[in-house]
């Protein structure tokens, strides 16, 4: 299948829809590192903004700002801001929009208002399928851009599907209260794995903001997703019946055999399952697959 982006754009807003259905990337390599710092030109292929973003849905796609945006802008909006630091310089969060403009390490992020994003506000990257690959870890740096009365915390999920109905959080980053970035290092753990289904990852305002008054500017920024080649995915499962039973077979010992109650649920290690694995047609329905160690 051939992919396009589709791009509609307003020459004196400079903002930019992208085609969330086309919008992935194809992993190789051991990293996919995202450093944001060409905005300008738009989103990064793979990488879209939504409101209206829940646990269950991935939300609407939605419009993003591609001219350098000041931290204290109040416009609920997703764009292209100065990152917390500028290439060995840490930065205070007092310099200017002038000076903010200069700066060439940007981070993709947003001022969520009252009708904006608050709360629903997803910044998503979708990767085409994760065959070959296991193990999968996320570094990033989620900053404070503009620190306000209000608190905010925001989750990082994942998703796997066309069009996932759960997402699944690994993290929730609490309000730091002060301007500058936090560090996080994520394991995803085993469901992400060999899956030959997109896999989506986000960070998302799941809940609303608390307190009152103004909302903060947030964003994020140096993205390193890293994983390893795993070369047992192409081991076939063959699924027989057996009078009453269904019979699974596979071929490499090595490979470990998984059970969900929904295709695009989470899978978990059947124990003690070996070839042939025996399992009753009278059970409650199951989805299988095989997950290489």
């Amino acid at each position: 299948m051939k992919y396009k982006f589709i791009w509609a754009v307003t020459l004196f807003a400079a903002v930019i829809f992208a085609d969330l259905a086309s919008a992935q990337i194809t992993l190789t390599g051991t990293n996919y590192i995202q450093s944001f710092d060409n905005l300008n030109s738009g989103l990064p292929p793979g990488w879209s903004v939504q409101t209206n973003a829940t646990a269950s849905a991935l939300g609407t796609d939605v419009a993003f700002t591609t001219n350098s945006t000041s931290w204290g802008s109040t416009g609920g909006q997703f764009a292209n801001y100065a990152s917390t630091m500028n290439y060995g310089t840490n930065l205070l969060g007092t310099e200017n929009s002038a000076a903010q403009a200069t700066f060439t390490n940007r981070c993709l992020g947003i001022r969520q208002s009252a009708s904006f994003g608050d709360p629903g506000a997803a910044l998503v990257f979708r990767i085409a399928n994760t065959l070959g690959f296991a193990q999968f870890k996320l570094a990033i740096d989620l900053n404070m851009l503009s620190v306000q009365s209000r608190s905010n915390s925001w989750t990082i999920d994942y998703g796997i599907g066309a069009n996932p109905a759960q997402f699944t959080p690994v993290w929730t980053n609490p309000d730091p209260g002060s301007f500058g970035a936090t560090t996080t290092l994520i394991s995803f753990g085993p469901n992400m794995d060999n899956q030959a289904q997109p896999v989506w990852i986000r960070v998302v305002a799941l809940s609303p903001t608390a307190g009152s008054g103004s909302r903060d500017t947030f964003g994020i920024d140096d993205f390193d997703l890293s994983y390893s080649p795993n070369g047992s995915v192409l081991t076939p499962l063959h699924i027989g019946l057996s009078g009453t039973n269904v019979v699974l077979n596979w071929t490499n010992p090595a490979c470990e055999l998984q059970a969900a109650s929904a295709a695009i649920g989470i899978f978990t290690t059947v124990p003690g399952a070996v070839s042939p694995y025996t399992n009753p047609v009278s059970e409650t329905q199951k989805y299988f697959r095989l997950k290489a160690n």
